[in-house]
């Protein structure tokens, strides 16, 4: 077969994988390095106990937040499975009987994930802002100490 790209080599389905065990799909001259993030380049301020870059944003009330977000959206979600199963049996109906349950378990399903994501966007902003605001969200890696973003002067 005509190699349409003479400067660069052939290769076949089994060269597409890594030698390292991570079977991790890579193409021939396109690696790339790394990227590593410091503390100065992601917006994360720098320790106020020894100035080191190692810091690293903790989100725990972000994290905690979206998880309960979640299952608070979705059991409201579920709550209103009935107006969506109804929503979705009606719909259902034009494909005869097996569409309208089909229809129904789908629209049951669909507003029980709306109700989960809408839920976890919410509790995450507001899991966002207590970090920010409340908790030391930043821990250094190299002395330990946990701190908040510096407080802007007004």
């Amino acid at each position: 077969m005509h190699n349409p790209f003479p400067h660069q080599e052939s290769f076949g389905p089994a060269d597409m994988y890594m030698g390292d065990g991570m079977r991790e799909p890579v193409e021939p001259g396109l690696s790339s390095p790394p990227v590593q993030l410091t503390a100065s380049s992601a917006g994360i301020p720098p320790c106020p106990k020894c100035q080191s870059s190692r810091v690293d944003a903790r989100n725990l009330a972000r994290r905690t937040g979206g998880a309960i977000g979640t299952v608070a959206g979705t059991t409201s979600g579920i709550a209103f499975a009935l107006s969506g199963a109804e929503t979705g049996a009606t719909v259902g109906v034009l494909a005869g009987p097996a569409g309208a349950v089909c229809g129904a378990i789908a629209g049951a399903v669909i507003a029980g994930l709306i109700g989960g994501a809408a839920g976890c966007a919410t509790g995450s902003v507001f899991g966002e802002i207590v970090d920010d605001k409340v908790l030391d969200n930043f821990r250094c890696h190299a002395c330990g100490h946990t701190f908040s973003r510096p407080k802007a002067s007004a």
